[in-house]
C-alpha cells in the first residue's frame, strides 16, 4: 500500500454541500461567462489583473483607510498589488507564490520532479470539482516520488462575489503553511469539501474555517493567527496616473495573498481557475478521465 507523506493524508469524502454545488455547475459556469471578472471560474480566461502602473512619486504621508480589515488595502479601489519579494511569505511557500508538496513533505520541491501546478480559488466550484476528482490520485503520485504538486491558492473571486471569503480562506491556508505545514493539505481539502453555496458572499465564517482547521489537527496557537491583523501600508493608483500611499488594517499575511494572486496573473497572462500545468504546459479538459494522468505520465517518460 502506498504511504502518503506527512501533510498529504487522503482527502475526506465530499460533503453534502459540495455535492449540491457540483450539481449546480452548469448554471454557475454560465454565470461565470456573463461578466468579465478579475478571474474566471471555469474554462474561459479573464483579463489579467494588477496592470495599473505608477508614473509619479507617491506621497510621503500615507492616509489611513478603515477598510474591511481582511484584504490587502482593505478593499479600496485601485490598490496596486505588492511584489512577492516585498512581502513576508509563509515558511512553506516558494518564491512564486506556491506551496510545494513532494515526497519530502510540504514546503519542499523534489529535485528533478515533474511539477504539477494547481491554480485554484477556494470559492470556485470548478476548483472544488477538480479537488474531488484528482486530489487523491495526485497525492499517491507525490508519495511515490518524482512528482511535486504545487498548490497556488488565489483570492480572485472576492471582487466578483462581493465578499472576503477567498482572502480569508487563503489567508488561513497561508498561516497553516507557515506554522503547521504538515496539516496544510488536510486543511485545503477540508475547505474545498465544505465549499459554501455560490450565492453566499461571506461563505464560511472565520469560526467555521477555524473549526475545519482544528478538526484537521492544526494547533490552537496556529488557528488563533487566522484572524490576526496589522496596519499595512499600500499604494493606490490615482486618476492623474500617479500613486497615493495609504494604510489599512488587513490580515497579517494578506500582503502575501495579494502578491501571490498578482504573480499568477503575471505568470499566466489571462487567469482562469482552476488552471492546471504539468511542467508548465496547460492541461485542458482535465475533467476527462485519464487526461491529467496521461499528461503527467508523458512528462515523466
Amino acid at each position: 500500500m502506498t504511504t502518503i507523506p506527512a501533510g498529504c493524508a487522503r482527502p475526506r469524502p465530499a460533503c453534502t454541500r459540495l455535492a449540491r454545488t457540483l450539481r449546480l455547475l452548469p448554471g454557475l459556469l454560465a454565470a461565470c461567462l456573463v461578466a468579465a471578472p478579475l478571474a474566471a471560474c471555469g474554462p474561459d480566461p479573464a483579463p489579467p489583473v494588477g496592470t495599473a502602473t505608477a508614473t509619479t512619486t507617491p506621497t510621503t504621508t500615507p492616509t489611513t483607510d478603515a477598510g474591511d480589515g481582511v484584504r490587502y488595502g482593505g478593499g479600496a479601489e485601485g490598490v496596486l498589488p505588492p511584489a512577492l519579494a516585498d512581502v513576508v511569505a509563509p515558511a512553506a511557500a516558494d518564491d512564486r507564490g506556491g506551496i510545494p508538496v513532494s515526497s519530502a513533505g510540504v514546503g519542499v520541491a523534489g529535485e528533478g520532479d515533474v511539477v504539477v501546478d494547481v491554480y485554484a480559488d477556494p470559492a470556485c466550484p470548478w476548483c472544488a470539482r477538480f479537488d474531488a476528482q484528482h486530489a487523491e490520485a495526485l497525492l499517491v503520485l507525490v508519495a511515490d516520488g518524482g512528482v511535486t504538486l504545487v498548490h497556488r491558492p488565489l483570492a480572485f473571486l472576492d471582487d466578483r462575489f462581493g465578499g472576503t471569503y477567498s482572502t480569508r480562506a487563503v489567508h488561513a491556508l497561508a498561516v497553516v503553511a507557515d506554522g503547521s505545514p504538515e496539516h496544510y493539505v488536510d486543511v485545503l481539502h477540508a475547505l474545498m469539501a465544505h465549499q459554501p453555496d455560490p450565492d453566499d458572499t461571506e461563505a464560511l465564517t472565520d469560526l467555521e474555517i477555524a473549526d475545519l482547521a482544528r478538526a484537521a489537527g492544526v494547533p490552537e496557537a496556529v488557528v488563533e493567527r487566522f484572524t490576526a491583523v496589522a496596519e499595512t501600508p499600500f499604494e493606490v493608483a490615482t486618476a492623474d496616473g500617479g500613486t497615493e500611499r495609504r494604510t489599512a488594517t488587513s490580515r497579517v499575511l494578506a500582503p502575501w495573498v495579494a502578491a501571490a494572486t498578482h504573480r499568477a496573473a503575471l505568470d499566466l497572462g489571462a487567469v482562469r481557475v482552476p488552471t492546471i500545468l504539468v511542467d508548465g504546459v496547460p492541461v485542458e479538459d482535465w475533467d476527462e478521465t485519464g487526461r491529467l494522468a496521461d499528461a503527467i505520465a508523458a512528462a515523466r517518460a
